[in-house]
C-alpha cells in the first residue's frame, strides 16, 4: 500500500511539474525586418504557428525576405506552418505568399486571406496576388471572417476585419464607451484601395495581448473602438500601415493603451514623426521598437534610442535584423532586438520594466 501511494505522489509530482513547465513556456513573436512591407512568426507554446503576411514586392524582395523568415523558422524549430494569414494583395504583405512552400518545414495547413480577389488590377499592382492566387488554388485556404477565433492551443487569435467588415463582437475586457470619439478627425487615405479590405486581428495569450491590423486606414481603425471600445487594451500595438501618417488614429491608439509599439518601417517608409507623437501621448506608453531608424519621414530625436532600434543600415543587401518578443501568460513579455542583443522585460502591468543585455 506504501509503495503505491508513493507512486501515486511521484505522478502527482511530474504532472504538476509538467504543468508547470507549460506554463512557464511563451508565445514567441518575430517581427521581420522586411524592408517597410510586413511579416510576422507566432510560435505558441505547444507549437503551433501562424504566419502574418509574408513580405516581398518585387523580385529582390521576394528572395531577401524569405530568407529571412528562413532564418527564425529554423531558430524556432518550425516544423508546419499551421496558419498563415495573408492580411491583402499589396507586394509588401502578400510577396512571399507562392514561395513559403520552399522554406525547411513539411508543410502548410491553412491559408486564410479576405478572399480571392484584388482591388488593384494594374498589371504591376497584381503580380504578387496572381502568383498567390495560383497556390491558393491548390492549397487549403478560405476568407477569414471578422469576428472567428483561430485557435494556435492556449493563444487565441481574433480576426477583427476582413474584406471591409468588422467584428460586432467585443473581445475580453473590450466593449466600453468610448470617449475619445468625438476626437475623431476622418482623413481621406491616398494609398491603394487594398488596404480597405485588410484581414486584421488580436493576438491573445492568457493576459497578453497584441493587436496586429495590417495597413488598416485611418477613418477603419476609428470603426473598431467608436462608439465602443470593441478591442479593449493591449499590451503590444503593431503599428498599422508601416507607422505612417495614414494609420495610428489616436482615437485608437489611446483606447487600446499599449504598453509598447513595434514598427515594420524602413528608413525611408513609414516610421513618421506623427505617429512617434501620437504613441508617446498615449496613456501608460512605455516604449517604441523599430525596425528601422526612420530617416525621411521623422527626425533623429523621434527615433528611439539605438538600442531599440533593429537595423541602423539602409543599404540593400545588410542583415535585416529582427525584433523578437516572448510573452508569458500572466501578461508580462520581452522585447530583444536581434541586432545588439539587447532586451527589456515588461512586468505584468503595474509593476516596473527592467532592462537588461
Amino acid at each position: 500500500m506504501r509503495r503505491i501511494s508513493l507512486v501515486l505522489i511521484a505522478i502527482v509530482l511530474l504532472v504538476g511539474a509538467a504543468a508547470a513547465q507549460m506554463q512557464q513556456k511563451t508565445l514567441d513573436i518575430y517581427v521581420f525586418d522586411t524592408e517597410g512591407g510586413e511579416s510576422v512568426l507566432y510560435v505558441s507554446p505547444n507549437g503551433e504557428t501562424l504566419l502574418f503576411d509574408t513580405g516581398g514586392g518585387n523580385q529582390d524582395a521576394n528572395k531577401r525576405d524569405l530568407a529571412r523568415i528562413a532564418t527564425a523558422v529554423k531558430e524556432a524549430r518550425v516544423q508546419v506552418l499551421d496558419y498563415v494569414i495573408v492580411s491583402h494583395n499589396h507586394g509588401d504583405h502578400v510577396g512571399n505568399a507562392a514561395d513559403l512552400a520552399t522554406l525547411p518545414m513539411r508543410n502548410i495547413r491553412q491559408y486564410l486571406d479576405h478572399g480571392p480577389f484584388t482591388t488593384e488590377l494594374q498589371p504591376g499592382q497584381r503580380a504578387g496576388f496572381e502568383r498567390y492566387l495560383a497556390v491558393r488554388n491548390m492549397a487549403r485556404a478560405r476568407r477569414a471572417m471578422p469576428g472567428e477565433v483561430i485557435s494556435l492551443g492556449p493563444v487565441q487569435v481574433h480576426v477583427v476585419a476582413s474584406a471591409g467588415e468588422f467584428t460586432s463582437t467585443p473581445l475580453p475586457g473590450g466593449g466600453g464607451t468610448n470617449p475619445l470619439c468625438s476626437q475623431h478627425k476622418p482623413k481621406r487615405d491616398v494609398r491603394g484601395v487594398e488596404n480597405d479590405y485588410v484581414v486584421a486581428a488580436a493576438v491573445r495569450f492568457g493576459s497578453f495581448s497584441m493587436i496586429e491590423l495590417s495597413d488598416m486606414i485611418w477613418n477603419q481603425e476609428m470603426r473598431l473602438v467608436c462608439p465602443n471600445n470593441l478591442l479593449g487594451t493591449a499590451d503590444v500595438y503593431h503599428t498599422s500601415g508601416h507607422a505612417d501618417e495614414w494609420g495610428s488614429n489616436p482615437v485608437m491608439v489611446h483606447a487600446i493603451r499599449p504598453r509598447v509599439a513595434v514598427m515594420n518601417n524602413a528608413a525611408v517608409k513609414g516610421g513618421h514623426a506623427d505617429t512617434f507623437r501620437t504613441l508617446r501621448s498615449s496613456p501608460g506608453f512605455e516604449d517604441v521598437w523599430q525596425a528601422h531608424f526612420s530617416m525621411k519621414n521623422a527626425s533623429k530625436a523621434d527615433n528611439s534610442p539605438e538600442q531599440f532600434i533593429a537595423n541602423l543600415e539602409e543599404t540593400p543587401g545588410h542583415v535585416g535584423y529582427h525584433i523578437k518578443i516572448s510573452a508569458r501568460q500572466d501578461g508580462s513579455f520581452t522585447v530583444t532586438n536581434g541586432r545588439n542583443g539587447f532586451s527589456k522585460e515588461y512586468p505584468a502591468r503595474s509593476a516596473a520594466p527592467a532592462a537588461t543585455r
